[in-house]
């Protein structure tokens, strides 16, 4: 599309850097101590915000790799296009039961102990589950495809900058597994390299812009 220009993948960029830190940095922690601490985290108003802010964050990719397939017509535009679409789609459902169905179990749990044996049947339904595996399977293959992507289009080695967004955007699955300062730790470098590449994409918006066909003297 000739109208399409680096800046059309400023908003998908600091959308996914902004909201990943928020939701990282937002989310109660308490889930991994006691019942009581799990349903205080569960119950709050913070487990949702939070859990809001990281489906924003998916969201955010998907619309990075469609953005980028606008931009782009290239093979790896187009895988990142694709796999960030399906893997929001899959991924978002569980976020989805994480921010409203635990918060009602753990509001309901600060009252009756009994409803958080839900819990367990709300993170460990199997198409739940499978769905959301293979959502952050294809989340992290658009990351790399994004990455791909840009890095081929800019000349002189400058479209490096996308890589550490690419490789964390990949990295998405393996950090649900970290401590909670492991995981803040993921959100701020997240932030970090979305905001190295909004740099960039600003410097390739002003050679754009700037590229300017000559005139014919008449």
């Amino acid at each position: 599309m000739g109208d399409r220009t680096p800046r059309h993948l400023l908003a998908p960029t600091v959308g996914a850097g902004v909201f990943m830190a928020l939701y990282l940095l937002l989310r109660p922690y308490g889930d991994a101590g006691s019942t009581a601490e799990a349903a205080q985290a569960f119950g709050s108003t913070r487990w949702v915000v939070a859990h809001l802010c990281g489906a924003l964050a998916i969201a955010s990719i998907g619309r990075l790799g469609l953005r980028l397939a606008d931009l782009y017509q290239s093979r790896p535009a187009r895988l990142a296009r694709w796999t960030g679409l399906a893997g929001a789609v899959l991924a978002l459902p569980y976020y989805g039961a994480e921010a409203f169905g635990l918060h009602a179990i753990g509001s309901r749990a600060l009252i009756e102990p009994a409803a958080f044996d839900l819990v367990d049947q709300v993170r460990n339904q199997p198409i739940a589950l499978t769905m959301f595996a293979l959502g952050l399977v294809f989340l992290a293959v658009a990351g790399v495809s994004c990455a791909l992507a840009f890095s081929r289009a800019q000349p002189g080695g400058r479209g490096r900058a996308v890589w550490p967004l690419g490789v964390l955007i990949a990295l998405l699955a393996p950090q649900f597994y970290l401590p909670p300062v492991g995981r803040v730790a993921y959100g701020a470098l997240f932030l970090i390299a979305a905001a190295v590449l909004v740099v960039e994409l600003a410097r390739a918006e002003r050679s754009a812009t700037t590229r300017v066909p000559a005139r014919v003297a008449g």
